[in-house]
């Protein structure tokens, strides 16, 4: 699951259906040492997740 918290700078995803294709340029501020505080949603294209590249 493709979750901000795993997200680093220089880190492509890609939806395997369409073949869209995202970046990370600048990695949010969640703290994976806080799950709490971590975005729920996983990132998502044509109704299913992103995969890491």
């Amino acid at each position: 699951m493709a979750n901000c918290c795993d997200m680093k700078e220089g880190d492509v995803f890609v939806c395997e259906k369409c073949g869209l294709e995202l970046s990370v340029k600048k990695p949010c501020t969640c703290s994976v040492d806080a799950p709490d505080t971590c975005c729920t949603v996983p990132l998502q294209c044509c109704g299913q997740e992103m995969t890491k590249k």
